[in-house]
């Protein structure tokens, strides 16, 4: 079967193999492409595949036979007691010693992975019991909990908002970030489900992350909210986890040169307010604001670097020489959040991360291996508000072309206001396909959110362009009631 193919930006394609594509077909043209060369991420969804890689797309699907698959099997223990279950069994007209019985005879699969970290979406719960998702969320969901919405089935791998029916939990472990790979269900995977009593459901053991390196400060003040931020990994998105890294690559890239390190070691990512912090070892350092502008400095053991508000733009990273541990399992999803007292400590070895492109590749081509001075920051800031997308990968009508920015914006997307509506209202029940930083999703109420380095790695809306790679940096730095400009 040939996909309709389409692009997702300048690094990546989305390939559509349409409704009747079975899961062991999708699984094993998924199998094919990890081995290519040139792909760093390929992300099942519901009928495709989101197919990113480390330059331009030039892919011919004839030439990239399916591989042999072969599933796992996994026997889950579930016990039946969710609160929605008495509903399931009135809406089947069952019992609840039927519905026991049968199923234990159910058969799923996971046909992808997305909404949480390692979250899979299960085919195969049975047409007579499907029942349509709540129409209020749940503000907590316990881990391991079952539950079904619609023809899809799910276990909860981690505490969690949902508002899928609950029917029963399990206490088996689905999610270990410090395990790897850390996920127990993988796309295709088949699960079979086994009624039993569970008398308790502990807790998980939260792994002591010990960096080892040394302590090279205090922090003192943490501004406003700072995180530690390494390099994007795009093997996490084969588990359900956005591939993450710094909001603006230009910016983090332009500290750490002037600190002397790789453009993508760890660093300190800041929003307004940069933390004050205690230097416990002679350190270089340096400072990028939003708008390019770069500081340096040379710090003795004892010394303060208080850095305060800054300007140019949302956010400003600050680099340390030789880089600082981020202080996290690579599988977790949100960066660490720096708070006052924090010990900052050296990155002790070189992450060994698949990483795909490199950050050089993402800067934009006038800048080259040069290290603006303070008073270039102009530059960078150049038609900063003027954000170049590609069409697709969905097919949609032309977006209007000024849009205001909201206060809704974190690292997982921005949600732009149109200054002018458009009579198009988008679905909002597309079959779920993969996403990246930069994907732009168009909401039924009219809105756009733009994606950011911590977005779910899947999703169900209009997907009707995604920005150039070489203006990622931009989305880092738009603040509340900005406007701007999506051209091609």
């Amino acid at each position: 079967m040939q996909p309709k193919v389409t692009p997702a930006g300048d690094r990546g394609i989305l390939a559509d193999f349409g409704a009747d594509v079975t899961a062991a077909e999708l699984h094993a043209r998924a199998a094919a492409l990890h081995e290519h060369p040139h792909v760093v991420a390929c992300i099942v969804g519901q009928q495709s595949l989101y197919v990113v890689f480390d330059g331009e797309p030039a892919i011919d699907f004839g030439d990239v036979p399916p591989i042999a698959f072969t599933p796992r099997t996994h026997v889950i223990d579930v016990d039946f007691s969710g609160p929605d279950l008495d509903e399931l069994l009135a809406h089947a007209h069952l019992t609840r010693g039927d519905f026991l019985n049968r199923v234990s005879s159910i058969h799923l699969t996971a046909r992808y992975l997305g909404f949480r970290a390692g979250f899979a979406y299960l085919e195969g719960w049975p047409d007579e019991w499907r029942m349509p998702r709540r129409t209020t969320s749940r503000n907590l969901v316990p881990r391991g909990s079952f539950a079904i919405a619609g023809a899809m089935a799910g276990f909860y791998p981690v505490d969690s908002p949902g508002g899928w029916n609950l029917l029963g939990r399990t206490s088996a472990t689905l999610w270990d970030p410090h395990a790897d790979p850390p996920n127990r269900f993988a796309p295709g995977d088949a699960i079979e489900i086994r009624p039993a009593s569970i008398d308790s459901f502990d807790a998980p053991t939260a792994a002591n992350i010990e960096s080892g390196g040394e302590i090279v400060a205090e922090v003192v003040a943490p501004g406003q909210l700072t995180t530690i931020v390494g390099a994007r990994d795009w093997k996490r998105a084969g588990y359900g986890v956005s591939p993450g890294g710094p909001f603006d690559v230009l910016a983090a890239a332009l500290a750490n040169r002037a600190a002397g390190n790789d453009d993508d070691a760890p660093l300190l990512e800041c929003v307004l307010v940069a933390p004050r912090l205690r230097f416990r070892a002679p350190r270089r350092a340096a400072f990028c604001d939003g708008g390019g502008n770069v500081q340096s400095f040379t710090l003795a053991a004892g010394e303060e670097l208080n850095l305060g508000r800054f300007h140019g733009g949302l956010r400003g990273y600050l680099a340390i020489e030789g880089g600082i541990d981020e202080m996290r399992a690579r599988y977790v999803e949100a960066p660490t959040v720096v708070k006052a007292g924090m010990a900052i400590r050296s990155l002790k070895r070189e992450a060994s991360y698949s990483r795909g492109s490199t950050v050089e590749s993402l800067l934009p081509r006038f800048l080259g291996e040069k290290v603006p001075k303070a008073d270039e920051g102009a530059d960078l800031a150049w038609q900063k508000n003027d954000i170049r997308i590609i069409s697709g990968p969905h097919d949609a009508p032309t977006l209007p072309e000024e849009w205001e920015v909201t206060a809704q914006l974190n690292r997982v997307g921005i949600r732009l206001r149109p200054i002018e509506t458009s009579p198009f209202v988008p679905s909002a029940n597309l079959p779920s396909c993969g996403m990246q930083f930069g994907t732009l999703q168009w909401h039924p109420d009219g809105s756009l959110v733009a994606m950011g380095p911590d977005h779910p790695v899947t999703g169900g809306y209009l997907q009707p362009a995604t920005v150039v790679s070489d203006d990622l940096w931009k989305l880092a730095q738009l603040g509340p009631g900005e406007r701007i400009r999506l051209s091609k």
